[in-house]
């Protein structure tokens, strides 16, 4: 069972000569895991985050992870605080339990701060996340990547999902993480071949809720939009997304909502 403990890495730093390095998204100084657990699954599995945390900047820098548990509020929960080296990183294929010390499902929100723990503006923060199983009765495991995403780019009022399946073959979840201290509600709205479906949720301040989307099979691929609806202490820093996992194999891909229109029927 491949279950690390919490690693140093260090950063390659390409020379001119070698070429260009490319990164898939910014540094940034805050971001969003939307979705990390260690939790037992169905069938004999057990679900872990394999998390890295890379400090490309070239001074030691101090992070703080607060965790935004499932259903309920998380706003008061104690942060854990490390610091990363200069251009260097942190890694563990079991995030949740050895670094957190949490199980469970939520979210993780990764904020650098300076040594008087206020917000630091000059951070170079990147994250990659996917979540794990070794999968029963084989050697192997499968998993599904979960981008991070700057919180500087989280803000919206409704948001689409596109891709997601419904079928005799994969079923699909959504989540819903809310960074605000209040209190949201949320209308989601699945269109397909079945016609359209509505429900709605309220979702505790920085915290997360995971549901599925059950109903009838469809024969062409979900169109999800999450609105927010509330009406009281309205906040736009929500994230959605949508998982569609195999029946058979746990095979799985995740999809985030964008501000983009979903057309009514």
């Amino acid at each position: 069972m491949r279950n690390a403990i919490v690693a140093t890495l260090a950063v390659l730093i390409a020379a001119a000569a070698s070429g260009q390095l490319v990164a898939l998204r910014p540094s940034t100084q805050q971001f969003l895991i939307p979705a990390a657990g260690a939790q037992a699954g169905n069938g004999g599995t057990f679900f872990r985050s394999d998390i890295t945390i890379v400090n490309y900047r070239a001074a030691d820098q101090r992070i703080r992870l607060q965790w935004l548990p499932q259903d309920v509020s998380g706003g008061s929960g104690p942060a854990v605080e490390i610091t990363i080296a200069a251009s260097s990183g942190i890694a563990s294929e079991d995030f949740v339990t050895n670094v957190m010390q949490r199980s469970g499902l939520g979210a993780i929100l990764v904020s650098a701060i300076d040594a008087n723990g206020q917000p630091d503006s000059g951070a170079q923060l990147v994250g990659t996340s996917r979540i794990w199983t070794p999968q029963p009765g084989t050697a192997g495991t499968t998993s599904q990547s979960l981008p991070s995403i700057a919180t500087i780019d989280i803000s919206s009022s409704a948001v689409s999902i596109l891709g997601a399946r419904r079928d005799t073959r994969y079923r699909t979840n959504v989540g819903i993480v809310n960074l605000s201290p209040d209190v949201q509600t949320f209308q989601v709205i699945a269109f397909g071949s079945f016609g359209s479906e509505v429900r709605q949720i309220d979702v505790q301040p920085a915290s997360m809720v995971l549901f599925g989307i059950t109903g009838p099979a469809s024969t062409t691929p979900l169109q999800i939009q999450v609105r927010n609806v509330t009406t009281v202490a309205f906040s736009s820093k929500f994230v959605a997304y949508a998982s569609s996992v195999d029946n058979v194999t746990g095979d799985a891909w995740t999809t985030l909502g964008s501000n983009l229109p979903v057309p009514f029927p």
